[in-house]
């Protein structure tokens, strides 16, 4: 029979395996969205507000989440594309096509990447602070 003792102690050394694991499974990072008028993110109308987008690791492939509160309204594949140099300020990239206004990149101010949601930055200008 065993102690409770013994229990004890297994169910902690399995907990804290299960949360290492967890932790080093991948880094969750998150930015601020910002959307004045209506843009597509993977299919999904994003109407105005204020949104939070969450991706794990640094990538280079990996999926970014758009959240509002604690709901995901979003979700897209996206790659992290490294920068030359450190953003100066929050910036999307917007493209327009036959489905309407799509969200092709987002960059955060003082990071050097930004994720590019449609695989190529350079279809679409950047603009500053937030989807126009």
């Amino acid at each position: 029979m065993k102690s409770p003792l013994f229990s004890k102690l297994m169910t902690f050394m399995t907990a804290a395996l299960l949360a290492t694991g967890a932790f080093a499974a991948g880094v969750a990072h998150k930015g601020t969205l910002e959307v004045s008028n209506p843009v597509m993110v993977n299919g999904k109308q994003l109407p105005p507000g204020t949104y939070t987008i969450v991706w794990d690791g640094d990538g280079p492939d990996t999926s970014l989440h758009v959240m509002k509160g604690k709901t995901e309204v979003a979700t897209a594949p996206c790659k992290v594309v490294a920068l030359d140099q450190k953003a100066s300020e929050d910036a999307t990239e917007v493209k327009t096509s036959s489905a309407g206004r799509e969200l092709s990149a987002v960059r955060f101010s003082g990071q050097k990447y930004q994720l590019d949601i449609t695989g190529d930055s350079s279809r679409a200008q950047m603009k500053g602070n937030s989807v126009k």
